[in-house]
């Protein structure tokens, strides 16, 4: 089992466009855990998932801020050149204020990604027209499909598209369950016709332009 370091949150909130935020209640109580196999996940109650990250070599794509007892991340998007915001609450336990709390897990961040002291918009901007190291492009969602079902990602992207961040042994112990599960073979299929039907799409918009 993967063990786990959890805070519990007050509120989580993410900007797209405008912020949405979700408030922690009694019966659905939202926590930010990172777990050993270097990924952040944000839940809230026992089945709802709002973010799931991979740590592993994040250090060109976020970058966190804390002031007092939040957080926030600037998270870059390979597939455009857009970053989004998200941030957290926290909430204090038996034994710590909620700034402690907030300290902590920048403390815990800080070691796949850089936190800056403050928030300015001449920092976001920065960090918005950083290029992503091993990338000179940028990608549609469409691009990629299409790449995965030509077989032509190592060829045609660059190292940051080429390389996974995922350690092999890890690779070995998730395909051998995934192999074991008498629905995984129902679910490629079924990943190979929504790529086949985003590429047949992307194919119809242009030539239809």
């Amino acid at each position: 089992m993967i063990s786990a370091r959890t805070w519990k949150l007050e509120r989580y909130a993410k900007q797209v466009k405008e912020w949405t935020h979700t408030i922690a209640t009694p019966q659905e109580p939202v926590t930010l855990s990172v777990l050993n196999d270097h990924k952040l996940i944000v839940a809230q109650g026992t089945s709802k998932i709002h973010e799931s990250l991979m740590l592993w070599e994040s250090a060109t794509w976020i970058k966190g801020v804390r002031k007092g007892a939040a957080i926030l991340l600037m998270i870059k998007s390979p597939l455009s050149d857009s970053v989004r915001k998200i941030r957290f609450k926290f909430l204090p336990d038996n034994e710590s204020s909620a700034e402690a709390q907030a300290i902590e897990c920048a403390t815990c961040l800080n070691a796949y990604f850089k936190f800056e002291k403050e928030y300015t918009k001449e920092a976001f901007s920065q960090f918005q027209q950083e290029p992503l190291q091993g990338t000179g492009k940028k990608l549609l969602i469409s691009d990629m499909s299409k790449m995965m079902l030509n077989g032509d990602v190592t060829e045609l992207l660059g190292e940051l598209y080429s390389k996974t961040v995922f350690p092999k042994e890890q690779i070995r112990h998730m395909l051998t369950l995934c192999l074991s599960d008498p629905h995984f073979p129902g679910f490629v299929v079924e990943v190979e016709k929504l790529l086949k039907q985003m590429n047949s799409q992307t194919s119809n918009q242009m030539s239809s332009q």
